[in-house]
């Protein structure tokens, strides 16, 4: 189920046009985050079945259950109505995103992270010769 649901952030926030990295920052009111936390929310009560205590352990954004349910039932408000098909339009292009490009989301964001481990690494071994010198 992990694996699913990182597969969700990662379509997120490349439908999204957003950092994978989002998700858990606490502090954010950008409009394109907190549409694609509330489409993960709805993802993971509505999809994979979570139960809205459960979101708050997936999401460290999220601070209780009754968060997960305001995004939950805000989403299901947007679905419902008939002139919000943009929203609905933009979750069915993200069930069909998971399906198709779910892995190669996951493979780039592997990638992104070796990118960031490489530089970390440089700058631990830059840091090191520095206070050896000294």
């Amino acid at each position: 189920m992990d694996k699913t649901i990182e597969i969700a952030k990662c379509s997120l926030a490349d439908l999204f046009e957003i950092n994978k990295l989002e998700f858990d920052r606490k502090i954010t009111r950008k409009a394109p985050v907190v549409e694609a936390r509330r489409f993960l929310i709805y993802f993971l009560v509505n999809e994979l079945n979570y139960k809205f205590s459960d979101v708050p352990q997936i999401m460290k954004c999220i601070t209780s259950h009754a968060t997960a349910m305001h995004h939950y039932y805000k989403m299901v408000g947007f679905m419902e109505v008939k002139w919000e098909n943009e929203t609905k339009f933009k979750y069915l292009n993200f069930k069909n995103h998971m399906i198709e490009k779910g892995m190669e989301n996951l493979q780039k964001e592997l990638h992104a992270q070796y990118e960031i481990r490489k530089t970390v690494n440089w700058n631990i071994k830059q840091l090191k010769s520095i206070i050896n010198e000294s």
